[in-house]
């Protein structure tokens, strides 16, 4: 061994005690530096977790009333807790999709049986120790309506189509229509149930569906020949439609309404007519909304037009009398609303004669009538009818955003939401 090798230095006692301190001093003020973040991260945790959970709780109250709803239209809330006054449900440790416990649901319905049954429903979510969070729903229901108007074309007892008439869709809400981009749900019914209660001849084509009588069979309800078309599939209905009456409404009598020859007018207020003619080249102009009862003959005589004006609507309602429209008459609905327009029939209106060589921008309820549509123009909107014949190169334009237009049409039994309320 070599004893004149070098040794190792040995760190002397205050150098490593020195060491130490600068390695505790920057700990420390790292700690310092950091801690302010780590508050702030601890925080935004905390705000973060209390915004997860209220969320929750919000959407087991929202499934609260979803499962209301579901009971009282499909299922049988007298099973629930309660009296015929009030029901109640209890959903305690509800699971998310991992298997933890969500939370708990109540729910309370109060007059279950009525026209306008009020929910509450409550979802709670557990927190820290015996803390949770909770959000309650209050929801008045009401019972829905059906739009009279879900068919391009329905005819009570059939409707026979030719000379090229066709039928498609558009939704005036969505665009114009455009005969290059048209929609396929241009559907057409009937109560009808017996052999050729609808007939479609000489090149005439539905393009949508064709619903028959409930429980008949489209083959024997539905002739097709010479070119005629259904695009879509025929069946029956799977219940039978209902097609109210329309009540005669009260209104000032105004007697009887006659615009002679190259007249022009306005009328700006509703009331009750004994009849109402529009003699050649006369023009009448609506402005405001307009309701007229025209309790016998309705008549416009060649080249006459009625103008809608924009923003006004013009209900036009026929009781005893026949509905004439001559050809090359009018009925300018110039915001091109078919909302705008309504020809409506009580029980005691059953002839409609339609000859107009311009666009009609409307819907026609006529449940008794039969309407003669020989018109070399087309109709945007719908039409229920007790019979049509339609001809003429005539085309319907169905508007599917009246499907949900619920100013004419029967109530549901089916509920839905009418106000909606957090507290």
């Amino acid at each position: 061994m070599n004893k004149n090798a070098a040794k190792p230095p040995v760190a002397k006692p205050w150098n490593r005690g020195a060491a130490l301190f600068l390695t505790l001093l920057t700990s420390i003020l790292m700690l310092i530096i950091v801690m302010p973040f780590l508050f702030s991260l601890s925080g935004r945790f905390r705000v973060t977790e209390k915004s997860f959970r209220t969320m929750a709780a919000a959407n087991l109250a929202e499934a609260g009333v979803e499962r209301a709803i579901w009971e009282l239209n499909y299922g049988n809330i007298t099973q629930w807790s309660g009296s015929l006054m009030t029901r109640t449900l209890s959903l305690p440790g509800i699971q998310a999709a991992n298997g933890d416990v969500a939370g708990d649901i109540d729910i309370e319905v109060q007059n279950p049986a009525s026209d306008t049954p009020l929910i509450i429903a409550s979802g709670t979510v557990p927190w820290l120790d015996d803390l949770s969070f909770e959000k309650r729903l209050r929801v008045r229901l009401k019972h829905g309506i059906k739009s009279f108007f879900d068919f391009g074309v329905f005819g009570d007892e059939g409707f026979d189509l030719h000379g090229n008439a066709y039928i498609d869709s558009y939704n005036s809400q969505e665009a114009p229509y455009d005969p290059l981009a048209r929609h396929l749900n241009g559907n057409v019914g009937t109560n009808a149930d017996h052999r050729w209660d609808v007939v479609l001849l000489n090149n005439t084509t539905v393009y949508g569906d064709a619903k028959t009588g409930y429980a008949s069979d489209p083959a024997e309800v539905i002739r097709l020949a010479n070119n005629a078309q259904i695009t879509g599939a025929a069946s029956a209905l799977d219940e039978p439609k209902l097609i109210p009456a329309v009540s005669p409404p009260f209104l000032p009598a105004k007697g009887s309404y006659s615009l002679g020859g190259n007249s022009t007018a306005t009328i700006s207020e509703s009331g009750m007519y004994s009849s109402f003619t529009l003699d050649s080249n006369a023009i009448v102009t609506i402005t405001g909304e307009v309701t007229l009862y025209v309790n016998g003959d309705f008549s416009m005589n060649s080249n006459t037009q009625i103008v809608i004006a924009e923003g006004a609507s013009f209900e036009l309602v026929m009781g005893n009398g026949v509905f004439n429209q001559s050809s090359n008459s009018i009925i300018t609905n110039v915001s091109q609303d078919p909302r705008a327009m309504a020809i409506l029939g009580t029980s005691d209106f059953h002839q409609m004669n339609w000859r107009s060589n311009s666009h009609y921008y409307g819907v026609v309820y006529v449940p008794e009538a039969t309407i003669d549509y020989s018109a070399n123009a087309d109709c945007f909107g719908s039409i229920v009818c007790n019979v049509i014949s339609m001809s003429s190169n005539a085309g319907i334009h169905y508007d599917e955003s009246l499907a949900s237009w619920t100013k004419y049409g029967t109530a549901t039994s089916k509920y839905e939401v009418k106000e909606w309320q957090e507290y």
